[in-house]
């Protein structure tokens, strides 16, 4: 049997219970439905804020992707940090406190190049939060048992209830963006508060010095996987593919269809994918972790491919449901390909390093791209082309990524 530091094909782990201690699951879930409070902000109205403040769309796709650039290089700091100080909710309580401010900083620039040093701050403290908690979520549910999956769940409910709350509120409407500054500010204060939950530091190392791994730490070796690097690559594509919709969505409602309530439409993606996401465990274990991964792509190709031949907006409303696949689950099958690629103690600093290259490169990748495709050939051509992109990572899934050990995939 390999070493578990050899750098081989994805080692198999053995099945744990579905279910967390007493008193976990509840305070794991409140804990994700906090942390995505600040996306349900950041993702459908940055660029409506952007557009306030007088940018146009290619100067939107440079200060996003610029954002995206933290999210290449600000992972795995942080959840190296937090493997090797054993202190992973510190640093995400430092990450979550820093955020905010950095954020309000939009308010205050309506230079390009300030809008540039401000999305390069934030994304240094926004962009590790979602793989710092699932690092330690991972590293808590490798050695007491639990569902990431049902705790997840968490995260997409508070997602889609937030949008709601905001557009209910009329943030759409807004002419000078003030009103998304303040709705930041108060959830980023929630999800601060809700870093409490989560086990403390002392609990998650004496999990890590009772563990049977080694204590040595590997180096970059246990990266260098076949199934690591592949499955990194083909997320890598699809979120470049995404970002024609994680970045213009919302404008493409609302110059190409002529519906500004953009906010009820993005509702829908989180409601679709909570099913998927919260049966995930279960999905897997029937269909092996590649071949979820593999609808999610598929799903990608689906939605975009049709984004760009429509602009019939109860057409676009029915791709919507696609969400499930398109991030519920592409989320969760490579966030547990990843985990299972990699010994317990070192999930901060793997999920950090797979969110880096494949969210953050490929967010870089896919906002300035469709920034420029969108501004000089329209949204059919971003579509197009885009759906293009999510292809080319399917085909590369199926043909070279292997399916994890003791797994039983079905067709």
């Amino acid at each position: 049997m390999p070493h578990a530091d050899e750098p081989v094909a994805c080692r198999p782990v053995d099945e744990l219970s579905h279910h967390f201690p007493p008193g976990m699951q509840w305070r794991f879930a409140l804990a994700y439905g906090a942390l995505f409070l600040p996306f349900a902000v950041v993702t459908p109205y940055l660029q409506v804020l952007l557009r306030c403040r007088g940018y146009d769309r290619e100067q939107i796709g440079l200060v996003q992707g610029c954002l995206e650039v933290m999210a290449v290089l600000a992972p795995p700091l942080w959840g190296y940090m937090a493997d090797r100080t054993g202190r992973p909710r510190l640093m995400l309580g430092l990450a979550a406190l820093a955020a905010l401010p950095s954020f309000l900083l939009f308010g205050c620039t309506r230079s390009v190049v300030g809008a540039l040093f401000v999305a390069t701050l934030f994304g240094l403290f926004y962009k590790p939060l979602i793989p710092l908690t699932d690092g330690l979520a991972f590293r808590f549910i490798r050695h007491h048992g639990g569902d990431y999956g049902a705790v997840r769940a968490g995260g997409s409910v508070s997602f889609l209830v937030c949008i709601a709350i905001l557009e209910m509120a009329g943030i759409a409407a807004t002419v000078t963006g003030n009103m998304i500054l303040v709705a930041m500010a108060m959830v980023a204060l929630l999800h601060l508060g809700s870093v409490l939950l989560l086990p403390s530091d002392k609990t998650l190392v004496a999990d890590a010095r009772a563990a049977t791994e080694p204590a040595a730490h590997p180096g970059v070796r246990v990266f260098l996987t076949r199934g690591f690097i592949l499955v990194t690559l083909c997320a890598f594509l699809g979120r470049v593919a995404m970002m024609s919709y994680y970045g213009f969505f919302t404008l493409f409602l609302k110059e190409e269809i002529g519906f500004s309530k953009a906010g009820y439409i993005w509702v829908l993606g989180p409601l679709s994918e909570i099913p998927v996401i919260f049966y995930s465990k279960r999905i897997m274990e029937r269909i092996g972790v590649r071949n979820l991964f593999a609808l999610g792509l598929l799903g990608c190709v689906v939605r975009l491919f049709t984004f760009g031949i429509t602009r019939n907006i109860w057409v676009v409303v029915l791709l919507q449901s696609l969400h499930a696949l398109t991030f519920g689950a592409f989320h969760c099958a490579t966030v547990t390909y990843v985990s299972r690629c990699v010994p317990a103690r070192l999930n901060s600093t793997a999920q950090s390093v797979f969110a880096a290259v494949a969210m953050g490169g490929g967010g870089i990748v896919g906002g300035v791209l469709g920034g420029w495709v969108a501004e000089r050939y329209g949204f059919t051509a971003l579509y197009l082309s885009f759906s293009g992109i999510a292809l080319l990572g399917l085909v590369l899934l199926l043909a070279l990524v292997p399916t994890l050990g003791g797994e039983r995939p079905r067709g």
